[in-house]
């Protein structure tokens, strides 16, 4: 008699040839060659060998007539084995069901019987006849079966033959539960491997702060570890840094400061020794010497969340300490096995390059944000005293031009032009640091216009044309008859245009010429001035747009000014989307491009 499995037939059967869930061929192959060697060497016409996959007997290796094969299609339930269990007699791993002891109805339509003939021979073997054997593991679980069927001899085995098959019994136990292993082994490395490709995705700029990283890790140390719980512990160069602990699912766990100081003792440690260790109820794995007391404290804090052990790792890149992660479980799930704990270390150095990553990013950020608030800072205490120069100013200018309405003798009409002077001068400094306050304030936004750019030029070139005759300079005007519109503020622009313009008259030298030229360039507008002037050496350049920069050349400090001009100009380019480059080379002459987009 025969295990019947899926359809019902009236013939024969064996386990189903299906692999789902097996991936270890070499095994397959072991196993397949010992049923061949079973059917042969005792003289059996069938064999089968199947495994426990959950709660279902899936045949792996089967030797026999090809009709059989049938019958293979579906897995049956490990419970096909309880009649069994329960009816036949213990031959050490085999079990035989002798068609007398047990009624048909016992077996539930789970065996088929095959319809051989009975010869007359003491010890025949009957067609209901069966002989099973349990295989189990270390503790006593099923982890398979082997059957046998049709002896060659017609007769039930003598004791020689039974002694034989449980030598070939063992074998196949040792062979299933090594393969099983194997499988352990692969699927573990495959999960580890997994974790670590997300634990290094979440480095990734999208997720780089350090909470998100803490918050991405969960999930898969969780599934790549089949853990109940995961705590990232952390460390900052100046304190105990943070904690992120996280049940199975994701809900927040306290953690008692002893817990902590447990992190700080023995992650260091760790690291330096490149290791990690287990911690369970009743005993730990190579940990540091002198640290009875933590561990104690330890196991009480596992006991009182319910768990049993925890597998520790240090985080660090390098020879730095960043962290220290605990992974834990439950009495119920099973210890750590030699491969999760050996992936368990580069788990904390990948781990350790993520938090390094988000470390240095938050470190950057913080930066970022304290030099933003002290840029703010400047602007707003440059805006409060220019405001408050104006006043004073505006009371001096006034009383200047009340004294200019007065007859005053010679000394003292020269003074009050000197204090003119002075006043228009610092006047000067006053606005040009309010435009720059303005135009650098972010809550200052930019309301955009379409504005024609070679009417502003020629606005300003009306302006500054008596300066530019007064020196006898050549203007040479390009802008087109087209309009040249650009999306911006008109002020901002006239100021753009109107500092380029003023610089290149001022330091260019009698007889010489400047150049102001406009155009369309595809989707831009680019206003370039010119000059044949003083130039600005290539060290000038570099801080050339820095606020009150003053150039080292005698004959540019000679022109007054308040090295504010290019500073406005490069900070109004910016707001407006474009950008400003310059072109110049001592005593042959400066020009300045400007590129704004197209309205």
């Amino acid at each position: 008699m025969a295990q019947q499995h899926g359809t019902q037939a009236t013939d024969g059967q064996v386990t189903r040839t299906d692999h789902s869930g097996w991936s270890d061929s070499s095994a397959r192959a072991v196993l397949q060659l010992m049923v061949e060697s079973v059917a042969e060497m005792i003289g059996f016409e069938v064999a089968t060998l199947s495994v426990v996959l959950g709660d279902q007997l899936v045949t792996v290796a089967y030797t026999g007539p090809d009709e059989f094969r049938e019958y293979l299609e579906q897995p049956d339930p490990v419970s096909v084995l309880d009649p069994v269990a329960e009816h036949a007699e213990s031959w050490g791993r085999f079990r035989f069901l002798a068609s007398e002891t047990y009624d048909d109805a016992d077996l539930e339509g789970h065996w088929l019987v095959v319809d051989d003939e009975h010869p007359d021979v003491p010890d025949a073997w009957h067609p209901h006849d069966a002989l099973v054997a349990f295989l189990t593991d270390d503790e006593g679980r099923l982890v398979g079966a082997m059957s046998v069927d049709r002896p060659v001899t017609h007769r039930r085995p003598d004791a020689a033959q039974r002694r034989l098959l449980e030598r070939y019994a063992a074998q196949a136990e040792r062979a299933v539960i090594t393969a099983f292993e194997r499988e352990e082994l692969v699927r573990q490395v495959a999960d580890a491997e997994t974790a670590r490709q997300l634990i290094r995705s979440a480095s990734m700029p999208a997720q780089a702060s350090l909470e998100a990283v803490l918050q991405h890790t969960h999930r898969p140390l969780i599934e790549g570890f089949r853990a109940t719980g995961s705590w990232i512990q952390v460390f900052d160069p100046d304190g105990e840094g943070r904690g992120y602990a996280r049940a199975h699912d994701g809900e927040p766990v306290a953690l008692s400061d002893r817990m902590v100081d447990l992190a700080l003792h023995f992650a260091p440690r760790l690291w330096a020794e490149q290791r990690v260790f287990v911690i369970t109820e009743d005993c730990e794995s190579d940990v540091p010497d002198g640290t009875g007391p933590l561990l104690d404290q330890a196991r009480r804090q596992l006991a009182e969340l319910g768990l049993s052990t925890a597998l520790g790792i240090p985080l660090g890149v390098a020879r730095e300490c960043l962290g220290f992660l605990v992974l834990c479980r439950r009495p119920r799930d099973p210890a750590w096995t030699p491969g999760e704990i050996g992936s368990a270390l580069q788990i904390g150095h990948d781990l350790g390059a993520a938090l390094m990553t988000a470390r240095a990013l938050e470190r950057e950020r913080n930066l970022v944000r304290e030099l933003q608030q002290l840029a703010d800072y400047r602007t707003q205490l440059i805006a409060t005293l220019s405001h408050e120069l104006r006043t004073p100013l505006s009371v001096i200018s006034g009383n200047l031009e009340m004294l200019g309405e007065l007859d005053l003798e010679h000394p003292a009409t020269q003074y009050r032009e000197a204090m003119a002077r002075g006043t228009g001068r610092m006047a000067k400094v006053v606005d040009d640091l309010l435009l720059l306050a303005r135009v650098s304030d972010p809550r200052h936004p930019l309301e955009r216009t379409p504005v024609d750019l070679r009417l502003v030029a020629e606005d300003v070139l009306a302006l500054v044309g008596s300066s530019a005759r007064s020196k006898e300079l050549t203007l040479r005007v390009e802008l087109g008859d087209e309009p040249l519109l650009v999306p911006g503020d008109p002020t901002e622009l006239d100021r753009l245009v109107a500092n380029l313009v003023s610089n290149a008259v001022k330091y260019t030298g009698s007889g010489g010429t400047v150049v102001v030229a406009a155009a369309r360039r595809a989707a831009d507008v680019v206003l370039q001035v010119g000059d044949d002037g003083l130039g600005i050496s290539e060290e000038d350049q570099i801080g050339l747009f820095s606020p009150f920069f003053r150039t080292t050349n005698p004959d540019a400090l000679s022109q007054p000014g308040t090295g504010l001009g290019l500073s406005i100009v490069a900070t109004i380019v910016e707001r407006h989307h474009g950008r400003v480059e310059v072109s110049s080379r001592v005593g042959v002459g400066t020009t300045f491009t400007v590129t704004l987009p197209v309205a």
